[in-house]
């Protein structure tokens, strides 16, 4: 049956039914032809599949994206972070990458950090003369590698699925974010150079103070969110509702950029993205139920041993598939329907779920960006007001050091695991 699910999931996307629905369409077509499964099965898994207490984390960190968005905290750190590398050569473009480490470290959502730092980012370098396909090329870059930055939806998830540490997932995700934006940042001198551009002068000591000290406040909510985590006071959940309450508070009363009437309106949409959010939840369970019930986890370890190559070629094989679901599927899907049946052969070749669980994660930050069906990209040139062709060209050479940079931690799990084993004895 695994292979009718695969093909009449495939059939409804390609007339046009979105992911969630295409997929718990696919399951009752499976269900109604075994004959065997009464269909009340459905709703009881859509149900337990959405019934987790780290799920809760998901509309908070969503909320807390959107106050930070529209309270004035995301405009703050991006000034920071032009005080602190704006002055290098291509300086707009490693504002963006800086900026993205600020930000995603507190929204916990892709699309929420494209929409945020490309709205400010894309206008600037377009003023500052870089052609505006380059400049959604490299917002779309920095918010890809900004995926692995926690906290993090997708590893929230994919926690929830794993039965794994999302406090040791998030810990697992410092040091692959800055490996992945130190490399972004060297892509970004190297053409400078080639270009001829030069750096521009520090203006000292005193505007990355002032920058500092007016984005104080707003540097506090990650550290509440880590510290809350990792200091074991709370779990992530309750990070989460920390992270809002907190963001609420600045937003409201500090800044005074948020009114009630706008809070309704963030409100209306943190409930409709959660909602698009646990719908594609729920109908994944079932679809990975129905796979795991008819031993398609089995069927594809045999597959990948008889193949030979082991963990080598089983890890590399799980890079390109996800790198392509991570864009078809957009993402915490692929989670959910994978996962179930990706883990118990990674286990076999002894990968820790941890570092498993990075693995997938960064391919889906760049398969979110990866034309011409990625979800982000769509994103970043509707703000850049280009098409999804111009921005292929220049976008490719980044995703590729991104990519590269996924294989070095793929094959070096000391990069993933060195804090978590720290901190989670």
């Amino acid at each position: 049956m695994g292979l009718i699910l695969s093909l009449a999931f495939i059939g409804f996307i390609a007339i046009n039914i979105p992911i969630a629905f295409s997929m718990g369409l696919a399951s009752i077509l499976g269900l109604l032809m075994k004959g065997s499964i009464p269909l009340v099965i459905v709703p009881q898994k859509i149900f337990t599949g959405c019934d987790s207490f780290p799920l809760l984390a998901v509309p908070f960190f969503i909320l807390a994206g959107a106050l930070m968005d529209t309270g004035g905290i995301s405009m703050r750190l991006v000034n920071l972070a032009h005080a602190l590398v704006g002055h290098f050569r291509n300086g707009l473009g490693m504002v963006s990458i800086v900026s993205e480490i600020f930000f995603s470290g507190i929204s916990g959502s892709t699309a929420a950090d494209t929409a945020a730092i490309g709205s400010i980012m894309i206008p600037a370098m377009n003023q500052a003369g870089y052609d505006p396909a380059r400049a959604t090329a490299i917002v779309c870059a920095a918010c890809g590698m900004g995926i692995l930055v926690p906290p993090c939806i997708a590893m929230v998830v994919y926690g929830g699925v794993a039965n794994a540490s999302i406090g040791a997932l998030f810990a697992g995700g410092f040091i692959p974010a800055l490996v992945m934006a130190s490399a972004l940042m060297i892509q970004l001198n190297i053409q400078a150079r080639r270009a001829n551009i030069a750096a521009s002068k520090w203006e000292g000591i005193k505007p990355l103070a002032k920058a500092f000290r007016e984005s104080l406040l707003a540097l506090f909510m990650p550290i509440i969110i880590f510290g809350g985590i990792l200091g074991g006071i709370c779990t992530p959940t309750e990070a989460a509702v920390l992270a809002v309450a907190y963001g609420l508070m600045i937003s409201m009363f500090v800044y005074r950029e948020i009114n009630l009437s706008k809070l309704g309106d963030i409100l209306l949409e943190t409930g409709i993205v959660t909602g698009k959010v646990m719908i594609m939840v729920g109908m994944a369970s079932v679809f990975a139920w129905i796979l795991t019930r008819e031993q398609v986890p089995q069927a594809l370890a045999s597959l990948i041993h008889s193949m030979g190559g082991g963990k080598v070629l089983f890890l590399f094989l799980i890079n390109i598939s996800f790198l392509f679901l991570g864009a078809v599927l957009e993402g915490v899907p692929a989670l959910i329907m994978t996962v179930p049946i990706l883990l118990p052969i990674a286990t076999q070749f002894g990968i820790d779920p941890v570092h498993f669980g990075i693995i997938l994660i960064a391919n889906m930050g760049i398969g979110l960006f990866l034309p011409p069906v990625g979800l982000g990209v769509f994103i970043g040139c509707s703000i850049g007001k280009i098409t999804v062709s111009e921005v292929a060209k220049p976008l490719l050479p980044y995703l590729g050091v991104n990519f590269a940079m996924v294989l070095l931690i793929t094959y070096w799990p000391w990069l993933t695991m060195v804090i978590p084993k720290l901190l989670f004895k």
